[in-house]
């Protein structure tokens, strides 16, 4: 396996990973009764089009040229750094 492809299924595997861990984490909102469901809701709302983009930049990456993918995966990783941070952020009191 390339470094190239490697590095892809790694990404892949995370987005997938943060996927779910966005859904039970609204499972577990939908749960609660307070009022910071509507806070919580604009939180995942605003993750799920950041998982959106992470997911366009990354089947971008993967169609690039040898040429183009250092340039992408530079902008990849800073949407991932983005997203990884409010989905750490996305945690119940």
């Amino acid at each position: 396996m390339s470094i190239r492809h490697g590095y892809e299924k790694n990404m892949q595997a995370q987005l997938d990973e943060w996927k779910t861990r966005l859904a039970t984490f609204k499972e577990k909102v939908d749960l609660e009764e307070t009022n910071l469901q509507l806070e919580y809701y604009t939180l995942i709302e605003e993750a799920k089009l950041e998982l959106e983009a992470a997911h366009k930049k990354l089947q971008r990456l993967k169609q690039a040229s040898d040429e183009t993918w250092e340039e992408l995966k530079t902008d990849v990783e800073i949407t991932w750094d983005s997203l990884h941070e409010l989905i750490k952020a996305l945690t119940l009191p």
